[in-house]
């Protein structure tokens, strides 16, 4: 049965979320503070229940916390206290601001990076001001620019054939999109503006499918006049 077409979050996966920062710390500090056969039974099994790549970042973080000094080590208790104390949906949109910040070329972060600093030394009416053209934006364009300045730009032109993809497409298209330069963005915004709602899955499983040089002739081609 082929994938159920859903809205397109760009910006995070749909696999099992990495365990919380104050669990991850809780559980830390108690391999420290206790041999492993001590552990209290509700600890253990969440130790043994984890990835064995998880269950060894969590065991370095213990051997890192032992050698913090200890006003290191209170500051990251209070972070943990104050991580927990957040409503459900704000934990969520962090993460979620997290994940995509990882996703990002890092060409995209050193721009993000110099485009922060240039903020940081604005007035508060410009910076005002621009909290309030980004908060007039629709969702759709929102979403474009967590995918990075690059893609962001583009997107309003790219959206229509990205709207509603399969979810085994998703992470596939976004490093597919990536690869293109402006001039191949640009030829497949055209493309995307003209083909269909039925016709588009289509040519993204073509897009998918052919070899990366390719792609940028043949879009060029295709979005010829002629």
């Amino acid at each position: 049965m082929p994938a159920t077409p859903t809205n397109a979050h760009w910006t995070h996966t749909h696999r099992k979320p990495p365990m919380r920062p104050s669990a991850a710390l809780l559980l830390a500090m108690a391999l420290l503070a206790l041999p492993a056969q001590a552990l209290p039974p509700q600890l253990l099994r969440q130790l043994e229940a984890l990835p064995p790549a998880e269950r060894a970042r969590v065991q370095q973080q213990a051997r890192q916390w032992q050698q913090m000094p200890a006003d290191r080590q209170q500051a990251l208790r209070q972070r943990a206290v104050e991580w927990d104390a957040l409503a459900p949906a704000v934990k969520q949109a962090r993460r979620a601001a997290w994940e995509t910040w990882q996703a990002l070329p890092d060409a995209d972060k050193a721009r993000l990076r110099a485009t922060a600093a240039v903020y940081a030394r604005m007035s508060e009416t410009q910076r005002h001001a621009l909290t309030e053209r980004y908060a007039e934006l629709d969702a759709f364009e929102r979403d474009g620019w967590r995918l990075g300045p690059v893609l962001g730009a583009d997107w309003p032109q790219l959206h229509g054939l990205f709207a509603l993809v399969p979810d085994d497409q998703r992470l596939a298209l976004l490093a597919m999109l990536r690869t293109l330069d402006e001039s191949a963005r640009a030829d497949l915004a055209m493309i995307a503006q003209r083909t269909p709602p039925e016709e588009r899955d289509a040519l993204r499983r073509r897009l998918l499918s052919m070899p990366a040089p390719a792609r940028a002739d043949w879009l060029r081609l295709q979005a010829s006049p002629n």
